[in-house]
């Protein structure tokens, strides 16, 4: 199965985020918006390969993420991730900006399938893509959504919005629901939109994190990335080895 650094930083990496404009102006994007939420933001540029940016997002705590982190990438898109303990939380951050700055807009989702056994947690199998654009559709600012995803007792596949002639339709009607949307054919898509998705030479080096001054919430819980990735059962590279 696909990952990025074969989740070496997931839960962090699980789900990533995507505006299709240059960094400075979705950290300028980004900025203003928390600005007007918290009052207060500090802006660190940064360089570096993936590994070295995505480790200044630790802790990871829940609730509201005081750390966001921009990248840009080869490509014309920036990437996006934060400091969510269960992961970053693309979906909100990207259909917020990709209607502010005017721009098309990627959430992707991509993790293993892992039954819990022996005390370890159970991980929910999930791939999935939404695809945002500047303006309002029938649903907020969507314009595609394809996904499969383990509910918790099967296997559910789903696809709403405006088709797009990069997709591989035929695949939708497997007999199997968890071939209909494979991590391969979500790299496939990304690339026919000019993102690798999956590619760690691809991200950087410029990058800004964007620090909200905002408080914790109460009792809410902050851990390191090996903290959170024992509590969610994360085993970075086990992922390589599963099919999906």
């Amino acid at each position: 199965m696909r990952s990025l650094l074969s989740e070496r930083f997931a839960p962090t990496t699980s789900t990533i985020g995507f505006l299709e404009v240059p960094l400075a102006v979705a950290a300028d994007g980004l900025a203003a918006w928390r600005r007007d939420l918290y009052g207060t933001i500090a802006r660190h540029p940064m360089e570096g390969d993936l590994a070295h940016l995505l480790a200044r997002l630790p802790p990871l705590v829940g609730g509201v993420r005081p750390r966001e982190l921009l990248v840009a990438t080869s490509g014309r898109w920036t990437a996006y991730f934060d400091c969510g303990i269960r992961g970053t939380d693309a979906e909100t951050a990207i259909g917020h900006l990709s209607q502010a700055l005017g721009c098309s807009g990627l959430d992707i989702t991509c993790t293993p399938h892992i039954a819990g056994r022996g005390g370890r947690p159970m991980r929910h199998g999930s791939v999935q893509f939404n695809l945002f654009g500047p303006l309002r559709t029938d649903f907020l600012n969507y314009v595609r959504t394809v996904y499969v995803a383990y509910t918790g007792s099967k296997w559910e596949f789903g696809e709403s919005g405006t088709e797009q002639g990069f997709e591989e339709p035929a695949a939708y009607t497997a007999r199997r629901v968890r071939e209909r949307f494979t991590s391969d054919m979500l790299e496939r898509y990304c690339r026919a939109l000019g993102v690798e998705v999956f590619d760690a030479a691809a991200y950087g080096p410029a990058a800004v994190l964007v620090e909200s001054a905002v408080k914790p919430a109460p009792g809410g819980h902050s851990m390191s990335l090996d903290e959170a990735q024992q509590w969610l059962g994360i085993v970075p590279g086990e992922i390589d080895a599963i099919v999906g």
